[in-house]
């Protein structure tokens, strides 16, 4: 059985969704709800989920990214978009994102299971066992017993160990000791390698993104069809990069200064700022800085983003007097619809009401 987590700040429209879902007849089930995107990718980290059914208009982490987020870190998930704006920035990063599908709201029952049943499907062609790669059970528990060694260097952080346990892998496909059986094997076994980097740099708040330029060099991680020593011998290389760029990551992630933090966001929350791209400027993750400012704060760093905001708007539309749709672009929103959302979600009135009251 499969799981499926669904993220829509809206409560209802999270329960509209789990009463259209064919669930049990799919061989589905809800493993998790967030609220919004910030709460979505942790949740993602902590589930695992195999689906995710994502609205795009969001507080926190925005729809756009949201999908970009789950398409690096997890490329594996399939996802399934809904939004209630038709909306063409959204659709071509929905297409980038290689989502299943992109759902206008209203949802239709019959669209949302067939887009549903579609990811089952794809999912069901990604469950073929890496052992039909080898040409012999002793092949692939060769295989077996060297990509232990790799993983056990890894979580030891040890380079060195790490390079000694990919030069013995490429060495065994080199002298045909790991026969490959399948044509395309070679980009398989780079695959699995590479899947198993990424989900141990997730554990540790990281990707590989965050950690290197454009994600690392992967050239020759494909090996040319069946050329193995040549796809090992690139991943190895990128394992290596990633391991050091980790250590350093991590000493600087530990001077964080919160209080810089709080800084920048005060000087820049009129701007396109969220999460991501506060991570960025302090060379930390997402997640990381996520824990971190709600720790110290309180608060959530998404939340905090919000209500500077929304203080601001208060202030331009009841004191100063500015039309509303100014307002809103000098607090930081260009789109006048979903700054009205967002307006009453926080104050309970809308900006008109509040207008009027003054």
């Amino acid at each position: 059985m499969y799981n499926v987590l669904i993220i829509d700040d809206e409560p209802w429209s999270r329960e509209v969704v789990k009463a259209l879902g064919r669930w049990e007849q799919l061989g589905l089930r809800v493993a998790g709800e967030a609220e919004d995107g910030t709460e979505g990718l942790r949740r993602i980290g902590e589930l695992r989920p195999d689906i995710v059914v994502t609205d795009m208009r969001m507080p926190g982490v925005e729809g756009v990214e949201l999908l970009r987020a789950v398409h690096d870190r997890h490329p594996e998930v399939k996802i399934i978009v809904m939004s209630g704006y038709d909306d063409f920035v959204y659709l071509k990063q929905a297409i980038r994102s290689k989502a299943i599908e992109y759902l206008l709201k209203p949802i239709n029952p019959e669209e949302l299971n067939a887009a549903l049943a579609k990811c089952k499907e794809e999912l069901g062609r990604q469950a073929v066992p890496l052992s039909s790669i080898f040409a012999s059970l002793e092949a692939t528990q060769r295989y077996a017993s060297m990509r232990e060694r790799v993983y056990s260097s890894l979580l030891a952080l040890d380079k060195d160990g790490i390079a000694a346990a990919f030069e013995a892998m490429a060495r065994g496909f080199a002298l045909l000791e790991t026969p490959i059986a399948e044509p395309g094997g070679a980009s398989r076994v780079a695959g699995d390698l590479l899947l198993m980097l990424e989900q141990f740099l997730s554990e540790q708040d990281a990707t590989l993104e965050l950690l290197l330029p454009d994600g690392g060099d992967r050239a020759g991680l494909n090996g040319g069809g069946s050329n193995a020593e040549q796809s090992v011998q690139a991943v190895g290389f990128l394992f290596g990069q990633a391991v050091e760029a980790l250590l350093t990551f991590r000493h600087s992630r530990s001077r964080l200064d919160m209080v810089d933090v709080r800084s920048y966001i005060d000087a820049h929350f009129q701007d396109a700022i969220s999460l991501e791209t506060v991570a960025g400027q302090f060379l930390v993750s997402r997640e990381h800085l996520s824990r971190m400012f709600k720790s110290w704060s309180g608060e959530n760093l998404s939340d905090y983003i919000v209500r500077k905001r929304m203080e601001r708007a208060r202030v331009l539309i009841a004191v100063d007097r500015l039309p509303i749709k100014h307002a809103a672009q000098l607090s930081g929103y260009e789109d006048i619809a979903y700054f009205y959302r967002v307006f009453k979600k926080h104050f309970g009135i809308t900006p008109g009401d509040l207008r009027k009251e003054g």
